[in-house]
């Protein structure tokens, strides 16, 4: 069939191209010259930069952050080099619009926009350069350079430059018109016109996606059942939002803002869909339940991350499905558990006789309990009733298609006065008391098993919630669990009909873990409207963080370095086998010797291309004093930028009027940061080009 359409849209194509052809041998009266009419041209996508002067008041605010507002001097002092933009209107967006050439397999070609103020100065500034102009008539220019040739052409004040000259033969947009939206919103942005990309293109491109994404969530060798059946159900939600979005998509954006006057910069990806689609009511659809958890989720505390998102209808039926096969999984597992046997060890069935020495090996199962790719399921194992009430519970969760849960960070302080965290969090859960009860058996049945941390059960309650505690189990023996959360800290769980809480810390957590579920349980002061719901947020304030990471940063290093030694060590060792087995093949035959594995061969020279090949050291391959020395830089700029209280960074998914749109937001913190980080290189650009100068200099005194 699929051939069968492909003929007839090459029929069709070719009755079209045939069509004047045919009309012009009918008739008998000769033509009439008919004024050419350029075609409209669509763009595929847009970039789009805002004014040229708005990006150097940005400049300025970034070197002000810092106080070094002569490095605004210096990068003006540039700009003489090619003759200011003398010519060009600096308050006018620019930027390139890309479009697709047609044919069986379009192909996409850039077509660039800049305004014009005068001409006579445009093209001076450009003469004045390795460009040389050479006008064909009034609107058309060929920029000529030394390796390539550029078409130009005026059309009212701005100038349309591409790679061909047939690519100027069409009505472009009015770039001030075409650009406005993006310009007001954007310094910098690029917008993705979706309804122009050939709908053939997309049904390929999906139907390759579709094969590859199939090929690669196959279940691995080895692979716990349970972490497949996770990594399978995150790859089909993206492919199934990769679909929406292309099929039912109208416009992609991408857009960064530094706004000087409130201080942060902002990076938004927004997605438009068409109007009353699928599409549009599935990004609307995601945001209709407020959190449970809401009256917390917005503390200024160092880290908060919270969910509180509707599941599409394809993404309950799959939960459903892995839950079904986790039960299984963690059933299986804990028997295991239970009957002293390790994780891989296979569970002997009782009473099974030693298949005949002679006899072919057999699965043991009929056809019909095969996978359809040949692999044999696995018989059921009985699942206790205590497994099955926890798993019970949170398919009735999936059943209500709701996601809500959140997780803080919260500052506090060692007696030595360094920083160090709490972690608090919980999940909304449907049949909490249900869940809780099998929770708690599974627990106790598990308790002084061998290897098992140790459990203190119903060590309070409060607010119809019962705490455990979990002691030692690896989180008292974890250099960085304790750089980050003290001493030998402890887990509690809390178990309640309405959710289920954790915390992790010290024994003051507990007390804190009380004060979060009483603010969750308060009724809210006011009510968000659903068009404020935000079903994705994380933010973080990053000075305490930076904090924890100055006070801890010796120990860190020393660990790195450790891992550092012990890599090279077994690099070395790879490559001396390899030696040894180069000398006896050489000996023994003519076959070539076996290499040392790529991924183990030791780093020589600077850079990570080896000898000659320069490049930036990475870190590993830096001296332990280039470490030290570099560590010790970083912790100064970072100390320096995030001095005050504005370190904080935020992202948000919110649906909008016909889409979403993800932000990121940083505070003025990370724009010192960047200050510091770009006044480095310039400081030592400068510092070159006087040893440069200096140089010249003595040159010039030597012929004299």
């Amino acid at each position: 069939m699929r051939i069968l359409q492909i003929r007839w849209r090459l029929v069709a194509l070719f009755a079209v191209l045939l069509s004047p052809c045919l009309s012009h041998a009918q008739t008998k009266e000769p033509e009439k010259p008919v004024p050419a009419v350029r075609e409209q041209a669509i763009p595929l996508a847009v970039i789009c930069a805002a004014g040229f002067e708005r990006w150097m008041s940005n400049v300025d605010y970034l070197f002000g952050t810092i106080e070094r507002e002569e490095l605004s001097d210096y990068v003006g002092g540039k700009l003489a080099n090619v003759n200011d933009l003398k010519g060009f209107d600096k308050d006018k967006p620019f930027g390139m619009l890309i479009f697709l050439r047609p044919g069986l397999l379009p192909q996409p070609y850039p077509v660039m926009f800049a305004p014009v103020k005068n001409l006579s100065d445009v093209i001076g500034t450009l003469t004045g350069g390795p460009v040389k102009v050479k006008k064909l008539d009034d609107t058309h220019y060929d920029l000529v350079g030394d390796r390539e040739t550029y078409h130009a052409r005026l059309a009212g004040d701005y100038a349309w430059i591409a790679t061909q000259a047939d690519q100027l033969d069409y009505e472009f947009p009015d770039p001030v018109s075409a650009t406005k939206r993006l310009a007001d919103r954007y310094d910098i942005a690029i917008e993705f016109n979706l309804t122009q990309v050939p709908e053939g293109m997309k049904h390929i491109f999906l139907d390759f996606l579709r094969a590859s994404t199939e090929t690669a969530i196959q279940q691995r060798d080895g692979e716990p059942e349970t972490a497949y059946r996770i990594r399978r159900l995150n790859a089909l939600d993206s492919l199934d939002w990769i679909d929406k979005l292309l099929l039912q998509g109208e416009r992609l954006t991408f857009g960064l803002k530094v706004d000087p006057k409130s201080k942060y910069a902002t990076i938004e990806l927004d997605v438009q869909a068409k109007q009353d689609s699928a599409f549009a009511k599935a990004l609307q659809d995601v945001a209709a339940r407020p959190s449970y958890f809401s009256n917390v989720v917005e503390d200024e505390v160092p880290l908060t991350f919270s969910m509180s998102a509707m599941m599409t209808p394809q993404n309950q039926q799959r939960f459903s499905e892995f839950f079904e096969h986790a039960e299984q999984d963690v059933a299986e597992r804990l028997a295991n558990v239970l009957e002293g046997k390790k994780p891989n060890e296979p569970k002997k069935p009782e009473n099974a006789a030693p298949p005949p020495a002679d006899a072919p090996k057999s699965t043991g199962l009929p056809k019909s309990k095969r996978g359809s790719s040949g692999k044999v399921q696995k018989a059921k194992v009985p699942v206790p009733p205590a497994l099955h009430d926890v798993f019970e519970a949170l398919r009735a969760t999936a059943k209500t298609g709701h996601v809500d849960f959140f997780v803080q960070f919260i500052a506090d302080s060692k007696s030595s006065g360094t920083p160090q965290f709490t972690l608090i969090g919980g999940a909304k859960i449907a049949d909490g008391t249900k869940f809780a009860g099998g929770a708690t058996e599974i627990l106790r049945q598990l308790k002084d098993r061998p290897g098992m941390a140790r459990m203190d059960f119903g060590i309070d309650s409060h607010a119809g919630v019962t705490f455990h505690r979990i002691a030692g189990g690896g989180l008292d023996t974890d250099p960085g669990t304790q750089e980050t959360f003290g001493a030998k800290p402890a887990a509690y769980v809390g178990l309640g009909s309405q959710a289920v809480w954790f915390a992790i810390g010290q024994a003051d957590v507990l007390s804190q873990l009380k004060l979060v579920i009483d603010r969750v349980n308060t009724e809210p002061v006011s009510r968000p409207d659903r068009r404020d719901f935000i079903p994705f947020q994380f933010h973080m304030h990053m000075k305490k963080w930076i904090e924890l990471g100055e006070a801890n940063s010796e120990q860190r290093l020393k660990r790195f370095e450790t891992v550092i030694a012990e890599n090279q060590a077994a690099a070395k060792a790879a490559e001396e086998r390899a030696k040894a087995a180069a000398e006896k093949a050489g000996a023994n035959s003519t076959e070539p010797a076996p290499k040392a594995a790529e991924g183990n061969a030791p780093q020589r020279g600077p850079g990570r291309g080896g000898p000659g090949r320069g490049g930036p050291q990475g870190f590993g391959q830096q001296t332990a004093e280039q470490r030290r020395e570099g560590l010790t830089t970083w912790n100064s700029m970072q100390k320096k930028a995030f001095s005050g209280n504005d370190d904080k960074m935020r992202i948000d998914f919110k649906p909008t009027d016909q889409g979403a749109r993800i932000r990121l937001q940083f505070d003025e913190s990370f724009m010192r940061l960047m200050g510091l980080g770009v006044s480095r290189a310039l400081d030592t650009n400068i510092e070159a080009e006087r040893k440069a100068a200096e140089k010249q200099q003595e040159k010039a005194k030597t012929k004299k």
